[in-house]
């Protein structure tokens, strides 16, 4: 979408009125009484957009049926088991759980249309669902209604669709009750001629993929997962059973796991974990193991800069450690990448892999400098 005028910060450059808006409550004329209190937004308005499909000509959405993917080919949930497996182990983790949903939901809806066959010009086949439901994740925006549940706080915007994603926008979008409709304010101006964008959110090209199934270059929310790679983590001299009592023990003070690098940065969780891992001896019965766990609590609540000097010595060592790891399995993925046939899905995967390779080089290269993580 591009500006035919001058905006200001502060302009409203979308507004869609509610009757345009197709929400639950909107959809309740369509299916009454039939929606079932276990069938949420999110179903509903899915299930709407696959009857449309059925029977196109009838329904007055044509127009907007015909700008609608025709595909989500470039959604990992979509993807072949050959590449999904070159996902980040935490966004195949985001895509399970994408899946187990829109399995869940489907059943759901079938449920629903056991009793409401009439709705149907033909049998509901899963891929239809999927997709429409996939229509619905990619576009849907959130109402911010005070009297609605999270569940039913979504809607299609049609007319949004005409606006792409930056990092860079600054935009606020929310249900104004004055106008009754749904308004998008930009918070940074245009000229005249420039393209107008929206922004979804501070979000990781990761989350960014699965989500929407596109990647941004130079994302600033980009960090690099190690939750598995930091469990997996050989400790000379500690015990199976000493790690499993110190992974109990980073559990139970709200530590374990979401360990991330970021370009600039060792995530504070990561650290405080590393440093647990790194107390060697640890025998829970012994003075001298309690005194270490007492000197970590104070490290994570700022009462002492460190558990020793030993201890602080080697995180360092055993961060580059795990960003070995990663920088090796990303250098692999890559040149698997590398020897598929382009399309839009490789290029996604090898930038998410590019991006981060360049962070965990930029972090071995703080450690080397020997700067503060």
């Amino acid at each position: 979408m591009m500006a035919t005028k001058d905006i200001e910060a502060g302009e409203v450059i979308v507004q869609v009125p509610e009757r345009n808006l197709v929400t639950m409550k909107s959809l309740q004329s369509t299916y009454g009484a039939r929606i079932a209190r276990k069938v949420n937004s999110h179903m509903i308005i899915a299930l709407h957009i696959a009857l449309l499909v059925q029977a196109p000509e009838r329904s007055g959405w044509l127009p907007y049926l015909r700008m609608l993917p025709k595909k989500f080919d470039t959604m990992p949930v979509r993807y072949p088991p050959e590449l999904l497996e070159l996902l980040p182990q935490n966004a195949q983790v985001h895509v399970k759980k994408q899946k187990a949903k829109i399995e869940a939901d489907y059943n759901i809806t079938l449920d629903f249309l056991q009793s409401n066959a009439d709705l149907l010009t033909r049998p509901l086949q899963y891929e239809e669902y999927e997709w429409a439901w996939l229509v619905v994740n990619t576009r849907c925006i959130y109402l911010d209604a005070k009297n609605q549940s999270a569940a039913d706080n979504i809607a299609l915007a049609p007319m949004l669709d005409f606006l792409n994603h930056t990092h860079d926008a600054k935009t606020e979008g929310a249900f104004c009750t004055k106008t009754k409709s749904y308004q998008i304010k930009t918070l940074l101006p245009y000229k005249k001629g420039e393209q107008v964008f929206i922004n979804y959110g501070p979000h990781d090209n990761c989350f960014i993929l699965v989500e929407y199934g596109f990647v941004t270059p130079n994302n600033p929310y980009n960090y690099v997962t190690v939750d598995n790679d930091f469990m997996q983590l050989s400790i000379p001299g500690e015990s199976a059973t000493a790690k499993k009592d110190k992974l109990e023990l980073l559990d139970m003070a709200g530590y374990h796991g979401d360990y991330v690098l970021h370009r600039n940065d060792v995530s504070f969780r990561l650290l405080a974990g590393m440093r647990l891992r790194l107390v060697n001896p640890f025998n829970k019965s012994s003075v001298a193991t309690q005194l270490a766990i007492a000197q970590w609590h104070n490290v994570v609540n700022g009462e002492l800069d460190q558990i020793s000097p030993e201890n602080e010595r080697l995180v360092p060592i055993h961060i580059e450690r795990l960003c070995d790891e990663i920088l090796a399995l990303a250098k692999k993925n890559l040149g698997i990448l590398a020897r598929k046939k382009t399309t839009f899905t490789v290029m996604h995967l090898q930038q998410v892999w590019i991006e981060a390779r360049d962070i965990i080089l930029s972090i071995i290269d703080k450690i080397h400098r020997k700067e503060e993580l």
